[in-house]
């Protein structure tokens, strides 16, 4: 028996908390050589009306005794800006039981994609700001930035938010519902990007820009910044950071139609060469490395890795194994979702 939980049922148990909490257990697996981890791989085709992608990525946890494939495709126009990380409203997780190799679950819902994203992120924020951090700057009003806010909410006391888009419109609704949503703190709009981050103890990019959203020169003391693509902190925010953490060193790769994956180096931002001796969050999770040494330090959390891939890097396979395996659990213990027989 197969269980089929589709956007209903993930919507009615996924908790950020929850998936915070099963995404640092699986770092932990990591770091004890309990987890199977494959690099993001693109697999495109060109269509009549666009490119088709593939978008996917694996991970086993022993520790929880699951495999999870994910898969998201989807066909897009070709233009300049076309985003490398697929259509989250066609993305599936298939979980399989490691004993019986038996496949148990097909998880369907496109919350699982930010929550998970705003959870790692939430994870170093933990490990790596200020505990006392209590004033946010969010730039971005889109599909990231709904769960950002929760997010960083469970695990430090956010106080005030400040919200910048470079869509008045789209921002004004957004800080209307996030007032709505988080009773007893202050949500309000800034004006600029700079007046968003002035005084913020924790700066959080939630955008899907490929130029920088944010600027080294607005820095300040005991900031922690953290993000969701390698480009949108521009070069002398990483230059000024004192402390950087990245996600993880695994390479994307991209299928084309010939015969193997591209060999032609994927895009590099130019300040690739300021991680490449910094620790992984693994690391900063099992304690082998202190995520910050004081409250004047600028930390920085990679989200993006290297760039590696236009989506600013290859994802982490265990961490979609964690919140399938948590929805999966959660949804037979309420009776939710629907089983069938293949």
């Amino acid at each position: 028996m197969v269980w089929l939980i589709g956007e209903d049922e993930v919507n009615q148990v996924l908790r950020i908390e929850d998936a915070i909490r099963v995404s640092e257990e699986a770092y932990l697996e990591v770091d004890q050589g309990k987890a199977a981890n494959r690099p993001r791989t693109f697999t495109t085709a060109p269509t009549g009306g666009g490119d088709f992608m593939a978008n996917t990525m694996e991970g086993i946890l022993t520790g929880k005794g699951v495999y999870c494939l994910r898969i998201s495709a989807g066909t897009r126009p070709t233009t300049p800006g076309f985003s490398r990380s697929g259509d989250d409203h066609s993305s599936y997780r298939h979980l399989y039981d490691l004993e019986s190799g038996r496949l148990i679950a097909i998880v369907y819902g496109s919350a699982i994609g930010n929550t998970r994203v705003q959870a790692i992120n939430a994870v170093a924020a933990k490990h790596m700001a200020r505990p006392d951090a209590s004033r946010m700057a969010l730039i971005g009003s889109g599909y990231q930035a709904r769960r950002a806010i929760d997010a960083m909410r469970a695990v430090r006391p956010i106080r005030q938010v400040a919200v910048y888009s470079k869509t008045p419109e789209h921002k004004t609704r957004f800080v209307a519902e996030m007032q709505r949503i988080h009773e007893g703190i202050e949500v309000r709009t800034a004006d600029t990007a700079a007046e968003a981050v002035k005084g913020a103890e924790i700066v959080a990019a939630a955008t899907n820009s490929h130029g920088p959203v944010c600027q080294g020169a607005w820095l300040e003391p005991g900031m922690h910044l953290t993000g969701v693509l390698p480009r949108e902190f521009d070069l002398e925010c990483y230059e000024r950071a004192d402390h950087m953490v990245i996600y993880n060193r695994l390479h994307a790769r991209d299928y084309t139609l010939s015969r193997g994956p591209e060999e032609a180096p994927l895009a590099t931002p130019s300040h690739a060469h300021l991680l490449k001796d910094a620790p992984e969050i693994t690391d900063v999770v099992s304690g082998r490395v202190a995520g910050r040494l004081n409250d004047n330090q600028i930390t920085l959390f990679a989200n993006g890795g290297h760039g590696w891939g236009l989506d600013g890097g290859p994802g982490y396979g265990i961490q979609e194994a964690a919140v399938a395996k948590l929805i999966y659990d959660l949804a037979r213990e309420r009776g939710l979702g629907r089983k069938v027989d293949f």
